[in-house]
């Protein structure tokens, strides 16, 4: 059987794409509601996404075939187009958030002179392109992006980390459990990166010790993003919820910088590069739900539909971006929790299931 991925792609995927998209708008918001103990709503929403990667990865030990097959064989054709359908929900909504703020972020910080939606266009033609390719087209980019991202992240860090002031943080826990959890909740679409290994059950041949492969990967990719917002709020303190995009204030007050240029920029450069990927993920596995459902004859109709949803979002709803930021934050939340951490435990019921209608079957 030949398999769309390897354990090392997979692996390489949480590390290159899993911290990029949480590092512009989410420490801010975070920051905003529980202060000094951002970081510690992070590790809440770490903790929830490393259980439901463990029950995954004892999934993809017992399954012999694709999430799509099992669903179909548990639930029926019926069935697992209704849960698809939700997950295609999930996808998109998942995106919305990523590109906007990645799309301000273009427009008012790279290019202040003269902002325009121009600037971002490029992003959903090379969007469309990504979207009509399979699955092993992201663990070839896992191969590369990797390094990409580890770059770009140790080059803000180094230049940053003379600003930060550690004592910042104490006393941990300060702020008391509602609101740490406030901020965990909020930060919830930002999470949930967890359940794409689903998605993955099927796609690569599983052996031994793969599972603590994939499991030290992820919990990499989280102490990226925990060291990120540690050194962001160590940097800002009390007016951290006013830097609304962390990627480029982190690193700009550095002497460094002050004496040769904005030599941050290359590593700035370097995660937006990986971020083009990041941003496209879930367009793509968007795709995919829509492809099952319609089966589409024309590969291209599906991603048209989703990338240009998107698209029409940015664009003609720009204007209230804030409302449908805050709604996402506030209500979707509930959506992302159940759909990223809850039913994929139904995984393991799935799995068992499958293997009796193999047997039935037989």
């Amino acid at each position: 059987m030949k398999f769309e991925l390897k354990t090392r792609q997979i692996c390489l995927f949480f590390i290159a794409f899993l911290p990029i998209s949480k590092l512009f708008t989410m420490p801010s918001i975070v920051a905003g509601i529980s202060s000094e103990d951002a970081f510690i709503s992070i590790l809440v929403n770490a903790f929830f996404d490393l259980i439901t990667l463990s029950i995954l990865i004892f999934a993809c030990k017992k399954a012999k075939m694709g999430f799509f097959d099992i669903l179909k064989s548990v639930l029926g054709n019926i069935g697992a187009k209704c849960v698809v359908f939700l997950y295609f929900i999930f996808f998109m909504l998942k995106a919305v958030l990523p590109i906007n703020e990645t799309k301000e972020y273009v427009e008012f910080t790279l290019y202040t002179l003269l902002p325009t939606t121009f600037y971002f266009l490029p992003f959903f033609i090379v969007a469309v392109y990504f979207c009509t390719k399979r699955l092993r087209l992201i663990g070839r980019l896992s191969d590369v992006a990797w390094l990409i991202t580890l770059i770009g992240l140790f080059l803000l860090f180094t230049l940053s980390i003379s600003n930060a002031d550690f004592t910042a943080i104490l006393p941990i826990g300060a702020q008391g459990v509602p609101k740490i959890l406030r901020g965990s909740f909020s930060s919830l679409p930002w999470f949930g990166d967890s359940v794409y290994l689903m998605f993955f059950i099927g796609e690569f041949a599983y052996q031994k010790k793969d599972g603590i492969k994939i499991f030290l990967s992820y919990l990499l990719g989280i102490a990226l993003v925990v060291i990120f917002i540690i050194i962001f709020y160590c940097i800002f303190t009390s007016i951290a919820h006013r830097q609304r995009f962390a990627l480029t204030e982190i690193s700009k007050y550095t002497t460094v910088i002050n004496n040769t240029g904005r030599f941050d920029y290359i590593g700035i450069l370097l995660i937006l590069l990986s971020n083009i990927f990041t941003l496209s993920i879930p367009l793509f596995f968007a795709t995919r739900m829509l492809n099952f459902i319609f089966n589409f004859k024309l590969k291209c109709i599906s991603p048209i539909i989703v990338v240009g949803l998107q698209f029409i979002l940015s664009t003609q709803f720009s204007n209230m971006f804030a409302s449908i930021e805050n709604f996402i934050i506030n209500y979707a939340s509930f959506y992302f929790f159940a759909l990223a951490n809850v039913l994929p435990v139904l995984t393991i019921i799935f799995s068992g299931k499958e293997k009796k209608y193999e047997l039935q079957k037989s």
